[in-house]
């Protein structure tokens, strides 16, 4: 095993959500930067959850608290900085096309149309609105504005952990822009400590607006990753490493993968059926997954499909999302019960959660599962999802839904609207591609999985430029690529 000579060198990396451990945790970034001996200090919401228990077995690896409430304290308190970090939510530079977020700020206000209706408050949006015109097409103003906020907003929420430690390096998944990554990023700024950021989703640098502060280096997905961090989040090319998506190098090893035989004795498949693989959206952006599945269902039932299938619904890690104890969305989840009941094509997996206290907070033999899944499935369906990326490793047909259901009868959202995730920007790309079926209706989604199981080579070619450019370099070596490159920067 490779040994670091500066056995000193620390780095900070805060938790605040599962899919970071996924990506950071569960990857062979840690596992590098572990074996070569680096202090690696876990910042977790609870560090008494025993999720982290495993990792505390590790002589080099210390977990303390992210001190996450307070955090939220402070950004209640202090209304400025709660109005600037709401207002950069819609802010990218103007000059290029920027229509993801304003779309997002367009449902905003939609969402929001009564709170800014009336004296004050309608004052305080003609105010966003301004802000927002003049910071999207003025460089200077976003530069101020982070100034600003780097100035008077960098709370000493963790000065015991940078005094106690003085680590070298802090690492964060978002360019300040998920939970309270700023805090951190401007704290470390503050004590002279290099801040990294490892992009953690394929939509980040389109959806999120503007940094909450400007990180020393960044490491994207893609070319095209790295073209949005210097076109739209005024980014230098210099600071940004293209180092692949680490979360996806199980896809190229073979010892990740079950075989089919296995797959359907675990979740209770059929072995002779096609398997139909529907990755549910998350229930915050779509409320009509239950309806998805029921139309297919019918169609299996009345022979409406040219194959033998099967449907197997995988249930987005975001509907387990707890407070106080509770599921938020159990109304959802207890369509899907009521179809179990109905369909006996049915079979649900359901994504082992670690944690009651940690949301999705999945275990690594998850990671293994997924692979499995979509290796052996016939056809992929979801909606404008990074799914589709994945399917595109599998060379698996792909059909993507974007129609609205019937059942939901709840508070009207804008964010609902399907239509806004196909204009989004990294979605076009995989559209434009024609690496997927875009189905409009219910006969449509029929038709398109007839398609899908009939010619199955249909869209082959734009799975495979999908496969080339928007899943990254270093394919099944991502993770160390990454890791080395973090190694460099403490050296």
């Amino acid at each position: 095993m490779k040994k670091n000579k500066e056995k000193n060198k620390i780095v900070l990396i805060p938790i605040n959500q599962g899919f970071v451990v996924r990506y950071f945790l569960q990857t062979d970034i840690f596992k590098k930067l572990q074996e070569n001996n680096y202090t690696i200090i876990l910042l977790v919401p609870n560090p008494q959850d025993p999720f982290f228990e495993s990792y505390k077995k590790y002589k080099n690896i210390i977990i303390e608290k992210y001190e996450i409430q307070k955090c939220s304290e402070y950004l209640k308190f202090h209304k400025i900085e709660r109005w600037i970090s709401q207002t950069k939510r819609f802010i990218l530079n103007g000059k290029y096309n920027i229509q993801t977020v304003k779309d997002i700020y367009t449902a905003f206000l939609k969402d929001n149309k009564y709170n800014f209706s009336k004296g004050r408050k309608q004052i305080k949006k003609l105010a966003m609105i301004f802000f927002i015109i003049i910071a999207r097409h003025l460089k200077m103003i976003r530069k101020i504005v982070l100034f600003f906020e780097q100035l008077f907003y960098s709370p000493p929420l963790h000065q015991k952990i940078f005094n106690q430690y003085n680590p070298d390096l802090l690492i964060v998944s978002s360019l300040g822009t998920f939970d309270y990554d700023q805090f951190l990023m401007r704290e470390a700024k503050k004590y002279n400590v290099k801040v990294t950021t490892i992009v953690l989703s394929w939509d980040n640098t389109t959806t999120r607006g503007m940094a909450g502060t400007t990180p020393d280096y960044i490491v994207a997905w893609t070319e095209n990753m790295k073209r949005e961090l210097i076109e739209l989040n005024d980014l230098p090319s210099r600071k940004i490493f293209v180092g692949g998506v680490a979360h996806f190098d199980h896809y190229y090893n073979n010892s990740t993968f079950v075989s089919r035989a296995e797959l359907c004795k675990t979740l209770g498949l059929d072995l002779n059926k096609k398997i139909l693989f529907f990755a549910t959206k998350s229930p915050n952006g779509y409320a009509w997954n239950a309806d998805i599945a029921k139309y297919i269902l019918e169609a299996i039932s009345k022979n409406e499909i040219v194959e033998s299938c099967q449907l197997l619904v995988r249930l987005h890690p975001i509907y387990y999302r707890r407070q106080n104890g509770n599921y938020v969305f159990q109304p959802f989840l207890d369509q899907f019960e009521k179809l179990k009941k109905q369909f006996s094509g049915l079979i649900i997996n359901k994504p082992e959660m670690s944690s009651k206290y940690f949301n999705y907070s999945m275990p690594s033999n998850e990671i293994k599962l997924l692979a499995s899944i979509l290796k052996c499935s016939d056809v992929v369906i979801n909606m404008f999802s990074t799914l589709n990326l994945e399917a595109c490793i599998f060379d698996i047909p792909i059909v993507n839904v974007c129609f609205e259901g019937e059942s939901y009868s709840g508070p009207s959202k804008a964010r609902y609207n399907i239509a806004m995730d196909e204009a989004q920007t990294h979605n076009q790309r995989i559209v434009q591609s024609g690496a997927i079926k875009i189905v409009r209706n219910k006969t449509q989604l029929i038709d398109g999985i007839n398609a899908a199981l009939f010619s199955p080579h249909i869209g082959r070619e734009g799975r495979k430029f999908i496969k080339e450019t928007e899943c990254g370099p270093f394919p099944g070596q991502a993770g160390k690529h990454i890791a080395q490159y973090i190694e460099n920067i403490l050296h």
